[in-house]
């Protein structure tokens, strides 16, 4: 006698091997995914991420994922080189250094942690809050300031300082 009910299928057919391999390779189409070399396993992950032309930001890598643990035993995961230089452009021509010390002050006094309410959940949130931070810094600089403030003002409105002075003289 012999059993009708189905037995299980060890191999593939070509067809489904086809789909599956495709699927593969769909999965690590991330750009900040180091591209290598699979099959010849001649190319280094090091070796793409420095061919990028990225400026480095050692200090800025660190921070940020220091950042981003909220606790000892939680893994250390670095941002990209060019996630780097996004904060770095947000800040507005601000020195490493001085996005150093934001990123204190927003973690340290404001209290923007990895894990709470308002906190960093990914890495773009930082090229956001340090963008806000230093143009709310320049915002005060101006209003502490006139001179310099008038200065801008004038220069984007198109008027000379003898038409502002004829212009608030009557004040």
């Amino acid at each position: 006698m012999s059993d009708p009910s189905p037995h299980p299928v060890s191999h593939l057919s070509p067809k489904e091997s086809q789909t599956e391999e495709s699927q593969s390779k769909e999965t690590n189409t991330d750009l900040d995914y180091p591209a290598t070399n699979r099959k010849k396993r001649d190319s280094r992950p090091e070796a793409a991420l420095s061919a990028g032309g990225c400026k480095q930001y050692p200090q800025l890598r660190e921070r940020l994922a220091t950042y981003m643990t909220s606790g000892p035993n939680d893994e250390v995961v670095y941002p990209s080189d060019r996630q780097l230089v996004d904060v770095m452009d947000a800040a507005g021509g601000a020195s490493e250094d001085e996005v150093l010390r934001c990123l204190a002050y927003l973690r340290e006094e404001r209290g923007l942690r990895s894990g709470t309410r308002n906190g960093p959940r990914h890495f773009s949130w930082f090229a956001t809050v340090v963008g806000d931070y230093f143009r709310q810094l320049q915002t005060r600089r101006e209003v502490a300031d006139p001179t310099e403030a008038g200065t801008a003002a004038r220069a984007t409105n198109g008027l000379s300082q003898s038409d502002f002075v004829r212009m608030t003289d009557a004040f």
